[in-house]
């Protein structure tokens, strides 16, 4: 099933809490704006000055004009998308791709190849066919296995020199929906800074970027319980490092069948949803890592999630398993401080 597009006049919202008052305009401010794109709502928060709300709302608009070009490039759903021709031409041709196709394919097959494939953008076929939203059963194992059969990272052809893609099998798909909106929220950050607007959140349909702080405060977050949603949060935190926040959990998208729930994480060695975990949250300095991880780590569990860790510290995490114990790594404090 495809996602939706909405078009409507966009919010800016200017939160007249003072920060700090000087009583010369030039107290800090906290505004706010979102759209919807990529599928989801997209938010900017930002820190600024009083006086600024012109400066504030033009580096915004030029953030958010930054994510909607990447979406064109980068979405499968949107027919005239370097991404949806890679996939007509998969088994036939190679082709030319923009910038930001190449780059976000590069971290994908890093990350796939650290994840042994539990992070996998030609996971297209078998996503589709566990469509959770519309399954009220799993499907038959023969159109489990077709699917899995179009599925190998491997199989992608990245040209950089030449600026093309490939997929080597017919019926192959790419998908970005796991890394896509991280690496917008890093490149929309990337405009908000050249806006020398510096203190700032970028929430990617809950996946976040935070940089800066709120005042004199740090930016805080948290982690709810995967089981209740009105319960104590697992843990809350000051975001002290400039850093992504992904989660990935098994309590939003699901179908229940013969008393079993069946989610929309696939572990794509078996064709069918991960077992043993309830949340992953991922912390990187880079955002698109922390978004693809946090599927992947899902997937992996603990243990080959913390020899990634180890591999690459640049990411950091905290897991909850399906007996609700908490986990985390050892590099968690240079990103975040708990409560």
């Amino acid at each position: 099933m495809r996602p939706r597009y909405f078009s409507f006049p966009a919010l800016f919202i200017l939160f007249l809490t003072l920060l700090a008052c000087s009583g010369r305009g030039d107290d800090l401010r906290i505004y706010e704006q979102e759209k919807v794109m990529m599928g989801t709502i997209m938010k900017i928060k930002a820190v600024a000055p009083g006086n600024a709300e012109d400066s504030t709302r033009a580096a915004f608009e030029a953030a958010f004009g930054e994510m909607s070009e990447l979406e064109s490039e980068l979405s499968e759903w949107q027919s005239t998308s370097a991404v949806s021709a890679v996939n007509r031409e998969a088994g036939v041709k190679s082709v030319k791709v923009p910038d930001a196709v190449v780059t976000v394919t590069e971290k994908a097959l890093e990350i796939a190849t650290m994840t042994d494939g539990a992070f996998d953008v030609t996971f297209k076929p078998v996503g589709q066919l566990w469509n959770v939203k519309e399954r009220t059963a799993p499907p038959p194992q023969d159109s489990i296995a077709t699917a899995l059969s179009l599925v190998d990272y491997r199989q992608i052809r990245l040209d950089r020199a030449k600026r093309t893609l490939y997929l080597t099998k017919k019926g192959m798909e790419i998908g970005f929906g796991g890394i896509a909106k991280g690496y917008a929220a890093w490149r929309a950050g990337e405009v908000l800074k050249k806006h020398d607007i510096r203190d700032f959140i970028i929430n990617a349909g809950g996946d976040l970027y935070v940089e800066g702080k709120k005042g004199e405060r740090f930016w805080t977050s948290g982690i709810k319980n995967p089981d209740q949603d009105n319960a104590k949060p697992v843990t809350t935190f000051n975001v002290i490092a400039t850093c992504g926040v992904a989660t990935s959990g098994d309590y939003e998208n699901f179908f229940t069948w013969k008393s079993e729930r069946y989610h929309h994480i696939i572990d794509l060695k078996t064709g069918y949803p991960a077992k043993g975990m309830k949340s992953s949250t991922v912390f990187s300095s880079d955002p698109a890592k922390a978004d693809a991880y946090a599927t992947a780590f899902f997937i992996m569990g603990y243990e080959k999630a913390l020899a990634v860790v180890a591999e690459d510290p640049s990411v950091a995490f905290i897991l909850i398993d399906s007996d609700n114990k908490v986990m985390r790594s050892p590099n968690l404090d240079q990103f975040i401080q708990e409560h």
